[in-house]
This record gives structure tokens, sequence and C-alpha cells, in this order.
């Protein structure tokens, strides 16, 4: 394939995450390496969540002063050109008290979010050449990445109210390093944002809406928008048209796809067709029903009927890989059953932690 790098943006609730799932799930059918980043992966390689950044001279006078926790640091540290990422999940899953220390308080000073742009800009555009370089090394894997290189960053950009200009310079900065992989951009639209806005209250609910606007309702872009929900109306129209400008500046493959309609086969077989991928249909596979649980950490999930509920309470329709191993809609991880009752977790980790790779459950 031409492309290695396949990327899905568009507004909040237009499809990226479960597109790139197709995309993911199409590829390995077609027999190809793949690797779906997905928006909430675990550790994330290009975009802040839970972590925190350093200088490298900060991360080593900070492994000095606690010392007793120098080599865990390292085991999960980011090494960067000028700046050192260390996932704060990551780091909490591996020592279970790590919350109750002095060392992991002080950790969190250091986390990306807040700060200035000017300090954004240089941490994340060496963590997009990290990925970008490790990316290069293997010739025959494809990465998908959703909501990282438009949503992310105007979410960013629009919340501190700096100048569409210096966003657009920023975008331009990543894509030259990401150019190597030569980068396919699918933008996912519908004609008029207010329908995308009515989308979401009827797919997530007015609530969540509310709960964005509401997490963010003290950065400086809200501080001369109404004190609603409506506020968030505004963000997202501002957001469309940031996205529109973004899209026709970038010089890389990229194509357009208006979803008004809710055609999501037509647009998926669109898409399969742009990376000149055939669609492999489905195996008629059944998965092993029942309750299953990891007692190390107390999670449980239950499948019937090819249909999961997972340990949060989202039902997730589970697709035959083989005989043995099944496709979790919508997420990068796949249930292998081996034995009479055991589930092993494969693919990648989100930050929910019942997903991590490798985990083992059993049947109840």
């Amino acid at each position: 394939m031409r492309n290695r790098l396949i990327m899905l943006e568009g507004l909040p609730g237009t499809g990226k995450s479960t597109n790139s799932f197709k995309l993911y799930e199409q590829l390995m059918r077609n027999g190809k390496k793949v690797h779906w980043i997905h928006e909430v992966s675990q550790p994330h390689p290009v975009l802040f969540f839970t972590e925190s950044c350093m200088t490298r001279e900060e991360y080593q006078n900070f492994k000095m002063k606690y010392s007793e926790v120098a080599a865990l640091l390292d085991e999960v540290a980011e090494i960067r050109k000028t700046t050192v990422g260390i996932d704060q999940e990551t780091i909490g899953r591996r020592r279970e008290d790590a919350q109750k220390q002095a060392w992991y308080q002080e950790l969190l000073r250091y986390d990306a979010f807040p700060g200035t742009l000017d300090r954004y800009e240089l941490q994340a555009l060496e963590k997009w050449e990290a990925f970008a370089r490790n990316a290069v090394q293997d010739e025959d894997m494809i990465f998908i990445l959703d909501s990282s290189l438009f949503q992310y960053q105007i979410f960013t950009y629009l919340l501190k109210v700096a100048p569409y200009e210096r966003l657009e310079a920023f975008v331009r900065n990543i894509a030259e390093r990401i150019e190597p992989l030569n980068p396919l951009l699918i933008y996912l639209y519908r004609k008029h944002t207010e329908d995308s806005i009515e989308f979401l209250k009827e797919q997530r609910g007015e609530q969540d809406l509310v709960s964005t606007w509401e997490r963010d309702k003290n950065e400086p872009y809200y501080q001369s928008k109404q004190k609603d929900v409506t506020a968030f109306h505004d963000f997202l129209k501002d957001y469309a048209t940031s996205a529109e400008s973004l899209f026709e500046t970038l010089k890389f493959d990229k194509r357009r796809i208006e979803i008004s309609e809710n055609n999501w086969k037509a647009y998926e077989d669109e898409m399969l067709g742009l990376i000149e991928i055939h669609r492999v249909e489905i195996p008629a596979y059944n998965a092993m029903e029942g309750t299953f649980v990891n007692a190390e950490h107390g999670f449980s999930f239950t499948i019937q009927d090819n249909v999961m509920k997972d340990p949060e309470g989202v039902q997730r329709h589970l697709s035959p890989k083989s005989q043995d191993e099944f496709f979790v809609e919508g997420i990068p991880t796949i249930l292998q059953f081996y034995g009479e009752s055991s589930i092993r977790l494969l693919g990648q980790q989100i930050i929910p932690q019942w997903t991590e790779t490798g985990a083992e459950y059993t049947k109840i």
C-alpha cells in the first residue's frame, strides 16, 4: 500500500472511531499488518491525555530526587529529543500504591495540560517526530490514527483563543514530520454543522454536550460566550470552520466524505476503495457465551449472541476474525478464546483498564 498512515478526522460524532474500526478490521482480514491507534490508546504516541512531560534536565533531577522509582520511570518513559514523556496511567498500573506517594503527586505537576502553547508545541512536535521515526522502521505496518491531526489540535488552539494562523502553521509542521509515511487524510462531515450537533444530542444525549462544556467552560474561549451549553454549539461551528480550512491547506493524499445520508456501508466502501482494499466477508463463527471475570482487577463482562456487554456497560458486537478470535466493535481489542473457558485480550490497550493487553478472563 502507498499510504502507510491513514487519518480519520471530523467533528465529534461523525464516525471517526467507528470507521477506523472498519478499516482496521478489513485490513487485517486482507492479511495486512495494521496498528490502529485509537483516540484514547494507552499510552498515546502523539496525543496527551494522561502524560507528564518534562525536559531532559527536569527528568534527571526528578530521578535523583526520587531514586527509589528511577528504574520504574526509565521503563515507562519515552525519551525524545529534548523532552521526556511519562504516562501516568501506566505508572499507576505498575505501582498500585502510586497515587499515595509524594513522587507521584509531584509527577502530576508536570502534566502536559494545563500549559502554554509554546510548551505544548515543543512537546507535541517532538512526540509526532518520535512516532514518525518509529513508524517508518516497519515498512509493512499500516497505521490508523483517529481524531489526532485535527480534533485534538483544534480543541487545544480554539480553547486558548489562539489565532487560526498559528493552528495552521502547527498542523503544517506535523504534516512535514509524517510525510515519510505517505499519509492519507479522510475527512468525514455533514453538510450542515447543526445536523452534527443534533446527531450528537440523539446519539450521546444532551448531558454529554453539557459535560464537555462544563469541563472546558473556564477556558479563554468561553469567557465572552453565553454561560450555558449553547456556547459549546458555537464552539463546534468554529471547529468546523477551522477543520475545513485546514483540510484545504494540506498537500498530501486526502478525501472529503459527506455523511449526511448516514449510508455507512457506502462510506466504508469508498474508504476501502481509497486504500485499494477489497471487502472480505465475515466468517460465521459464534463466540463462547457466558460471564467472564478477571479476578485480579475485579472486572467482568458477558457475551451472548456475539454481543459483549463490557465492564463499563457498553454493548459491543463481536466480529469473528477466526474460530477462536473475535474483533470487539469500536476498539482495537481482540478476544482470543482458549481452553474450555478462558479469554485472553489481544490488540491495543486503551485507557479503560479492563482492555489491558494480555489480561485473562475466565468463565464462571
